[in-house]
């Protein structure tokens, strides 16, 4: 793959402290969009450039790749830094930077449905009604594990954009989107038609984190430290609330009176560092259920 497409740093940098690999213009290679409508991806792009020092170019490949195949080219060397949420195989086969990234929101999922089906979704009273639904999901998305795992019906579905065809178009029945991403997702005009339903919440432990090479231990390693610095001293948050791809999540409050259905994530590595609660903020719950928001309502 070329290797293309520099992208300027000058986006939610901040001053002091980014980490400088051991080249100090060694490039920063990340995926490129999944689609013209990816809304998440300037997110991590404008996150990574808050770490890095400016010597250190974020240049994309050029060919977007799936979310299994992002994470293979971090053993090549194609790409250097790929994000994706984790499970058990991921971290045998690839090094986390443990700072969840929306600071555990990703697994806070409310469902996209159709709005001529609002009616429908706000009769559901039991956690099986919602369950015996058809819910889109990517096929190699951790996700569909844990919903399946938790007695959902999962339709897996191969590229990204054709979860939102496959909705409109009466296939599934809803798409769980995390409220960090969905409210960029459903600003395009051709999705005016569905709805990010609050009433409903979905919730189970579930970090994105940035994985690199174990080749690149020493990156890791720095990139760790700061993103914990960056989450526990609150600018993560701040960035989060001011970022185009996330403010419209807050207020968190909005949730406030939501039936939220928590599901038992099998595949949440037990090196997931769910007692730092500092870098959470969901009214999720790890395998021992003793994850619980503190301040996800305020």
């Amino acid at each position: 793959m070329t290797r293309r497409h520099w992208i300027p740093m000058i986006l939610f940098a901040v001053s002091a402290g980014v980490i400088t690999p051991a080249s100090a213009a060694e490039p920063i290679y990340i995926q490129p969009p999944r689609a013209i409508d990816d809304a998440s991806h300037r997110y991590y792009q404008d996150l990574l450039a808050t770490q890095f020092s400016a010597d250190n170019r974020l240049t994309t490949i050029e060919r977007p790749v799936t979310q299994e195949r992002s994470l293979q080219l971090l053993n090549t060397g194609d790409l250097t830094i790929a994000w994706s949420g984790t499970n058990y195989r991921r971290e045998n086969l690839y090094r986390p930077v443990r700072v969840p990234l929306f600071l555990g929101l990703l697994g806070v999922r409310v469902p996209v449905i159709r709005q001529a089906d609002i009616a429908r979704f706000t009769a559901i009273t039991k956690e099986s009604e919602l369950q015996a639904m058809v819910a889109c999901q990517g096929d190699q998305w951790p996700d569909s594990d844990i919903m399946e795992r938790n007695h959902y019906t999962v339709e897996r579905v191969a590229k990204f954009e054709s979860m939102y065809k496959m909705l409109r178009g009466g296939r599934c029945d809803y798409f769980p989107r995390s409220i960090i991403e969905v409210y960029g997702e459903l600003t395009t005009a051709d999705r005016d038609d569905l709805v990010a339903y609050e009433g409903i919440l979905l919730s189970y432990t579930f970090p994105m984190y940035f994985f690199t090479s174990y080749q690149r231990e020493e990156l890791a390693n720095s990139l760790e430290e700061k993103l914990h610095d960056f989450a526990t001293s609150g600018q993560l948050l701040a960035f989060m609330k001011k970022h185009p791809s996330t403010r419209a999540t807050f207020p968190l409050s909005r949730f406030r009176e939501s039936t939220i259905f928590y599901l038992h994530n099998p595949d949440l590595p037990s090196e997931t560092p769910i007692s730092d609660t500092a870098l959470w903020l969901m009214p999720g719950q790890s395998t021992n259920k003793d994850l619980q928001a503190i301040h996800f309502f305020e």
